[in-house]
């Protein structure tokens, strides 16, 4: 299954409801199979690199999950999201490795 419109409309930055303080640049969705095989949703929240990560509250990713379940579960989307969060110079030590 690819992703479809209505989910990449359901994690458009501009249309969920962010906690504040918590600086995210994009949010990026891709098709995702979980460890049992059901098919699922992987979603990758950039944040923005002045985030200091050590003052990010488990209240604040809380929220920022739950505003990210709301959203897709508004538009219809069933699958289930697997989240993870990065700054851009993670990503790049990834992308290096």
């Amino acid at each position: 299954m690819l992703v479809d419109e209505k989910t990449r409309k359901a994690l458009d930055i501009k249309n969920l409801l962010l906690p504040p303080g918590l600086p995210i640049t994009r949010v990026e969705v891709e098709d995702y199979t979980d460890s049992t095989g059901e098919p699922s949703l992987r979603v990758l929240v950039v944040l923005d690199e002045s985030v200091d990560v050590e003052r990010v509250t488990g209240e604040a990713v809380g929220d920022l999950k739950m505003a990210i379940s709301d959203s897709l579960i508004k538009h219809g989307v069933t699958l289930f999201p697997y989240i993870f969060l990065a700054k851009p110079s993670e990503l790049a030590e990834t992308d290096e490795d």
